[in-house]
């Protein structure tokens, strides 16, 4: 289990994986406009279009996770963390616009399919990209375990996706090689379809995110079995919890016996706080006292509410 970042370590990677993956859209999109140039292939541009999106919404993800870490302030006392869903909402409408734009250029290709030149050119450019690519997914999925960046893990979703597209045009490329010209067109519809999947995905994980959903059940789970370790604790309800960017906000409500004293009663809480957040390290959890007579039999009921 990693050791919990601060917000210098925080910063550090996430700016880490924003920098990754803006020069490596950079980089792809150089080598694609001269294979696309060359070959002439709509699967090949394509994988371009997606490429400059991809630096597109790199840049957007650059300039939110930049603005996600500003610390809180009066105006905004929660932080600044949704920056990262707002990024994740303007890719998928990106993303979107350029798999409309390539699911046109795949139809007129269909409709008029015609030779291309240089595939061995093409593939080896396609296999570049996935090598590439997935030395960025190595990076970026790395920073995703230790910072639950919502924007880095969307932008590693997007190029995830890219080495199934890239598989997909080196078999388009070859089968044209062999005289089987109508696959440009077909790979390429394809892959137009398949972004604009991703963009669908991405956008909705991103409203969910705006409009503060639950955390995975495992998280109540997980409270639950940290509230029942504590002896004094007599049950808990009225658990919520939500996500902006790397921190989860978690509030619940825990019973106490009445007969505790005010000091004991917060002395328990702080305890049970502390246990949440040594399992999440970027939550911040309120924990409500509520006095209550205190039974023989008692059980924590995590679906209270």
């Amino acid at each position: 289990m990693h050791e919990p970042l601060d917000d210098h370590q925080a910063r550090r990677l996430l700016t880490l994986a924003a920098s990754a993956s803006v020069a490596t859209a950079l980089i792809l999109i150089a080598v694609k406009s001269v294979a696309w140039t060359l070959t002439g292939s709509v699967s090949l541009l394509a994988s371009l279009i997606d490429s400059i999106m991809d630096s597109l919404a790199s840049l957007v993800n650059f300039a939110a996770i930049r603005y996600s870490l500003v610390p809180a302030d009066d105006e905004h006392r929660f932080g600044h963390g949704k920056a990262e869903a707002l990024a994740g909402l303007g890719q998928s409408l990106l993303i979107a616009g350029s798999a409309l734009y390539l699911l046109r250029e795949a139809v007129l290709k269909l409709l008029d399919p015609q030779p291309l030149e240089a595939t061995g050119l093409g593939v080896g450019v396609m296999v570049f990209s996935i090598v590439l690519t997935a030395l960025l997914l190595v990076v970026q999925k790395y920073v995703v375990r230790r910072t639950g960046s919502t924007a880095i893990d969307a932008d590693s979703l997007h190029y995830l996706s890219d080495l199934a597209v890239n598989a997909g045009i080196i078999v388009a490329l070859v089968l044209s090689g062999f005289g089987f010209i109508e696959a440009d067109g077909l790979v390429g519809l394809v892959i137009a379809l398949y972004i604009f999947y991703s963009a669908w995905k991405i956008g909705w994980d991103a409203v969910q995110l705006l409009l503060d959903r639950e955390l995975p059940g495992e998280v109540r789970d997980v409270i639950g079995t940290v509230v029942a370790e504590h002896a004094q604790a007599l049950g808990f309800h009225d658990l919520r919890t939500r996500q902006s960017g790397r921190t989860q906000f978690i509030q619940l409500h825990v019973d106490m016996d009445e007969r505790l004293s005010l000091r004991e009663a917060h002395d328990l809480g702080e305890r049970i706080r502390a246990d949440i957040v040594a399992h999440y390290p970027a939550a911040e959890v309120i924990i409500h006292h509520d006095p209550v007579p205190n039974p023989p039999h008692v059980s924590v009921d995590p679906d209270r509410r």
